[in-house]
């Protein structure tokens, strides 16, 4: 693309952005996109009968398309200017299928791209003949290939002598083209151009406006199906040749396998819009201020970029394709709106950009927080370890305590609200909570008493079919060594009645007790 922004023996146009749309060229524009809507009752064409009438007619549905042949003699002047790279595509982008130039029903200029290094080239006056134009384009065609070789686009120009006497553009198949061949006559002056195959199942061309120094784009794709479609030869292939019910619509490409190429297109046409204003194109063409030149592509399957024809579209048509670049424009998107602070969210209270919300600097402060108070856990705790492996007569160290240190750290700094693993909620591993240590567990003493269970009476509680809930809850410890005055006088709790009290300081004295009661 380096080659269209230099000229060599003209200085390159300096970049330009977008220009500030006025309030009179923003009235002009609106009133432009009413009239349209208004035209159209129930998204139709031109009217809901007309477009019926139009859909059961068998005619062909063409419309004035003519194309500007000064172009192709300028890109080929260009490429032999531009030198930085070795073929046409590489420097401009895009390339171009065969094209002859026909000047009062004889061949005027026969433009090809090399097979051998890419470059535009034009054939000698000796090749110009009819027999060689029918030769390349009346081929016959394969089973996969389209029955379309040629397409005849009339010459556009602003004096009527030197136009065609039909403004219809019209596709050929190899038998239509013979005929047309050979009854070319003084009056048709226009381009005859190889049919290139799309990537796709139908027609389509991509046209590229320029408007207030913003580019856009409109794909157009025809209804029928390119092979083994129905209709004629040209209901099967118009789209901006045509009436507007043959084809659909649209302002973005999307392809599979092609997400650049949208990107690629528009910078191909404003790069040759640039061009077409630095040779003065339109002083060349006695174009008004209200007509524009609008460049027309298209995609093959091995994605490569072919431009097919420039014409004169007029500043209506320019607007509509160029709307959503222009509302974007408009006063109302531009400008503060009034009394926005009353509307959710129209105030100056935002986020800062790369700046976290309010709530979550404040969960990041209590992490942090937490976070030191574990740092001054751990060095307390460390501090408090390394004194007591420093006193003398101490038990050996506790190695383990560092990293029991550190993992009850680390659970408590985790974060409150993370559920902790299937394998963490179960019991420990550990059968108990003493540290490890090198030598082996010292042994626990029984406890100095037995517990025994006081017997109940149901006569106290009152009768009961059942068990009473209470029963067997009652217990006394007896310590296993007694002293000799403990031994005398019993605890108050088994104190027994005055009259039992012989029984007791006998042997067997206890099961006395049990039997007397």
């Amino acid at each position: 693309m380096g080659g269209l922004d230099m000229d060599y023996g003209r200085p390159p146009l300096p970049p330009k952005g977008p220009l500030a749309v006025s309030k009179k060229d923003m009235e002009h524009i609106r009133r432009v996109f009413d009239q349209d809507m208004s035209s159209k009752k129930l998204n139709s064409i031109i009217s809901p009968r007309e477009d019926a009438q139009m859909f059961r007619s068998l005619d062909r549905h063409a419309v004035p398309c003519e194309g500007i042949v000064e172009l192709y003699e300028l890109l080929w002047r260009w490429g032999h200017r531009t030198t930085d790279q070795p073929g046409f595509a590489k420097n401009f982008g895009f390339a171009i299928p065969d094209t002859i130039i026909i000047e009062k029903g004889k061949p005027y200029a026969w433009y090809f791209v090399s097979k051998k290094d890419g470059s535009l080239l034009r054939k000698s006056e000796g090749s110009l003949t009819l027999g060689a134009v029918e030769k390349k384009f009346c081929r016959d065609r394969k089973d996969d290939e389209s029955p379309i070789c040629a397409a005849w686009y009339p010459v556009a120009s602003q004096f009527s002598e030197a136009r065609c006497h039909s403004p219809m553009a019209e596709f050929m198949t190899p038998g239509s083209c013979r005929e047309f061949l050979s009854s070319l006559r003084c009056t048709h002056s226009g381009i005859i151009q190889a049919f290139v195959e799309p990537c796709g199942v139908s027609n389509f061309l991509v046209r590229t406006v320029q408007y207030k120094n913003q580019t856009s784009l409109s794909v157009r794709t025809n209804r029928a199906l390119l092979v083994n479609g129905k209709g004629n030869a040209f209901d099967k292939c118009a789209t901006f040749e045509g009436w507007e019910g043959l084809s659909s619509s649209c302002s973005r490409y999307r392809s599979v396998g092609q997400q650049h190429m949208e990107d690629l297109i528009l910078e191909a046409g404003e790069a040759l819009n640039q061009r077409i204003e630095l040779e003065c194109v339109r002083h060349m063409l006695f174009l008004e201020p209200t007509q524009h030149v609008a460049l027309h592509f298209k995609v093959t399957k091995d994605q490569m970029l072919y431009f097919i024809y420039a014409s004169v579209v007029s500043e209506k048509d320019v607007i509509l394709q160029t709307r959503p670049q222009l509302l974007m424009r408009d006063s109302c998107m531009t400008e503060d709106l009034p009394c926005q602070a009353l509307l959710p969210g129209g105030t100056e209270k935002k986020a800062t950009p790369y700046e976290a919300p309010a709530c979550a600097k404040r969960l990041q402060d209590r992490q942090r927080e937490a976070q030191a108070a574990l740092d001054d856990m751990r060095n307390l705790l460390e501090s408090e370890s390394s004194e007591r492996s420093r006193r003398e007569g101490s038990l050996p160290p506790i190695h383990g305590l560092s990293q029991a240190t550190d993992r009850a750290l680390s659970d408590v700094g985790s974060s409150g609200r993370r559920r902790r693993s299937m394998s963490a909620r179960g019991p420990s591993k550990f059968d108990s909570i003493l540290p490890k240590v090198h030598y082996a567990r010292p042994a626990v003493p029984s406890v100095p008493y037995q517990i025994h269970s006081l017997q109940h009476s149901l006569q106290e509680s009152g009768r009961y079919e059942y068990s009473p809930p209470f029963l067997g809850q009652d217990v006394v410890k007896r310590p296993l060594v007694t002293p000799a005055s403990a031994r005398t006088e019993p605890p108050g709790s088994l104190r027994p009645p005055q009259g039992s009290l012989s029984a007791r300081s006998e042997p067997g004295g206890l099961a006395a007790l049990s039997t007397s009661r």
